[in-house]
């Protein structure tokens, strides 16, 4: 598992650019993937592909509204989260959030330029949840490469709710939000945050 197979790798992009190409939506690719990396000897669970799908889909679509976006000379857009009962805390805090689209398009110039597919973890990291062992509340935080950066505490979360965005205490600014590249879907697995031009 710690290894990476690099013909694996090829094939997996092969497979993804076809398969969008084609109109595939992310259980077809998923499938595929995962018939190609059992070919490779790489065990993993259906479901770990349907998640590597998505995350292609998903950085593919944001791409996609950021290219529209600065055609159509629009700068500015806000993350918008489907605030339903499966609405991550992560999606909930990122909701409203107004970004630059020349920000998101600098990113994705940085993604494209990466000399390790390992390289867009850290570029476009996604956020994660964890609880504070000193107060128990949970704590969003991203690894961007430059260790540990905590971005907010939910101090009232609302999961498992609709039309109710919870709680939320700020650790870092927007700003830094930005430098470590949390800005445009996908922000976690399976995510299902969008954008709207503003």
């Amino acid at each position: 598992y710690g290894r990476r197979l690099e013909g694996f790798g090829e094939e997996a992009r092969r497979i993804v650019g076809e398969g969008l190409e084609r109109g595939l939506g992310r259980d077809d690719l998923a499938a595929d993937l995962e018939r190609a990396a059992r070919a490779a000897l790489i065990e993993r669970q259906p479901f770990y592909w349907e998640v590597v799908a998505a995350s292609f889909v998903g950085q593919g679509r944001s791409f996609a509204q950021m290219s529209s976006y600065a055609e159509a000379g629009i700068e500015r857009y806000v993350i918008e989260a489907v605030l339903d009962e499966r609405t991550t805390n992560v999606c909930r805090f990122l909701h409203g959030k107004t970004c630059s689209v020349g920000d998101a398009l600098q990113r994705f110039e940085r993604v494209e330029r990466a000399e390790q597919p390992e390289d867009i973890k850290q570029l476009v990291p996604w956020v994660r949840e964890s609880l504070d062992p000193e107060t128990g509340n949970p704590l969003l935080w991203v690894d961007g490469g430059r260790g540990r950066t905590t971005v907010a505490e939910v101090t009232r979360s609302a999961f498992g709710t609709r039309d109710d965005r919870g709680e939320f205490r700020a650790i870092a600014s927007d700003r830094a939000l930005r430098e470590v590249g949390v800005g445009f879907p996908p922000f976690h697995g399976l995510c299902r945050s969008s954008t709207l031009a503003v």
